[in-house]
């Protein structure tokens, strides 16, 4: 090793730091083998899904690495003193069911994102009508959830990327119940991922679209803002008002209450409402928590900044071992991609474009639709481009993602892009109309 060259986790790397190596070979990463500056955000989250730690070249990184080469400071200062006990809960290894399922696509995209399509309106509008019995009369049809979440879990074991896309395309709508839809879609995505039973499948997709219930019981202001700790502590009561519900129409040792009771748990015990910590907490429920989790940092309520997906998934990956089991995230990156269906990306060539599909063995070079060539010039049909075969650019550059971008950051609508690639775009419509 070079004398300038210094070992870094890669939870301490910062833009302007030169990688000179890696702990795992060049080859099995998108990274160029003679070393390279980071320019951007989104290769420290590239770095931090294949690597552990790097190796900094301190005399060529801009910035100063001395400060970041070991896991010190706060964190260190703050983990001495938690409670022995309770240390090793959170650093306890995170507990799986075992795999029972082995789910292979079994439709084509074009085919199931047009039979999901018609199943989405029909969801939405179910969902709504809940929600607004809900708010009005104080009553809800939880066999109705049930019945949803049934006909969502077929389709996600199908082929999972019809619905994510079609949760991409509709995440302007902030309301509760298509937040909640849009939670279950990636639970039962990474709950698909990780081979659970139908019956698993089907009680995390109830539980999410159920679990905001209980908001609707609250002022709607404390779910925008919380100023005090009180307001805080009055917007934690929304898991008891929604087991309030629940309870009426499940037992009490129901697998989905389970769910309910604890899915806002955080692995260190900072989550509510009984500050559950590691492996303490229901593993059905540790999936539906970080799908929620997810959900909320990609969607937030108005007033807070949106992540894109490849934001959200580093947020994930560097706070890994906190709020979620570190095997868990992991775990769930794979299940996500760092690009999930949905996302808008550009591309090395600068082409701008939206992921359509993540083959299962190849999750960081997905099929893209471009919609705007390396000019910016906006195409009359999108182009899919599979990133997986090492397509090239006009001057024979292989094409990659370089970025990921805001949904906002062009004036191309989803709907649009939809109907270019798929038809019929009156289901989109109608879901704003609801």
């Amino acid at each position: 090793m070079h004398l300038t060259t210094q070992e870094v986790p890669v939870q301490n790397l910062e833009v302007g730091m030169y990688i000179s190596r890696l702990d795992v070979p060049w080859v099995q990463t998108p990274f160029p083998i003679q070393g390279f500056y980071i320019t951007k955000q989104e290769e420290l989250a590239l770095l931090s899904h294949y690597c552990n730690v790097v190796y900094v070249d301190q005399f060529l990184s801009k910035v100063d690495v001395s400060s970041k080469l070991f896991l010190k400071g706060a964190a260190t200062k703050q983990a001495n003193q938690i409670d022995p006990r309770i240390a090793r809960l959170i650093n306890e290894k995170a507990r799986f069911k075992p795999r029972i399922e082995s789910y292979n696509i079994s439709r084509r995209l074009k085919r199931e994102v047009k039979s999901a399509s018609h199943m989405y309106q029909k969801v939405t509008a179910q969902m709504s009508a809940m929600y607004k019995s809900m708010m009005q009369n104080g009553y809800i049809n939880i066999q109705d959830a049930q019945e949803i979440s049934s006909q969502m879990v077929s389709s996600i074991v199908k082929n999972p990327n019809a619905l994510a896309w079609l949760c991409r395309i509709s995440d302007d709508d902030k309301t509760l119940h298509q937040q909640a839809i849009r939670s279950a879609v990636w639970g039962l995505v990474f709950a698909r991922y990780l081979g659970l039973s139908r019956k698993d499948l089907t009680d995390i997709g109830t539980a999410l679209l159920l679990a905001p219930i209980g908001k609707c019981k609250l002022p709607k202001e404390l779910l925008y803002s919380r100023q005090s700790n009180e307001e805080t502590n009055e917007y934690q009561t929304h898991v008891e008002l929604t087991l309030e519900e629940t309870q009426q129409m499940f037992s009490t040792s129901h697998q989905i209450n389970y769910i309910l009771s604890a899915y806002c748990e955080r692995n260190n015990g900072t989550g509510y409402p009984r500050q559950l910590v590691g492996n303490r907490i229901p593993f059905l429920a540790r999936v539906a928590g970080i799908a929620d989790y997810y959900e909320q940092l990609i969607n937030p309520y108005p007033g807070a900044e949106a992540l894109t997906p490849v934001e959200a998934i580093s947020h994930l990956y560097n706070t890994r071992g906190e709020l979620f089991q570190r095997e868990l995230v992991e775990e769930f990156i794979q299940a996500i991609g760092i690009y999930p269906t949905g996302s808008m990306v550009k591309l090395t060539n600068n082409a701008i474009g939206v992921v359509v599909e993540q083959p299962e063995k190849s999750r960081l070079r997905p099929r893209v639709a471009l919609v705007t060539d390396s000019m910016n010039i906006r195409l009359e049909k999108p182009k899919i481009v599979n990133l997986a075969k090492d397509p090239t650019d006009s001057n024979g550059v292989p094409m990659q993602i370089c970025k990921s971008l805001k949904s906002t950051s062009t004036d191309i609508k989803a709907e649009e892009i939809h109907e270019k690639l798929f038809g019929n775009t009156n289901w989109l419509t109608s879901l704003v109309q609801i």
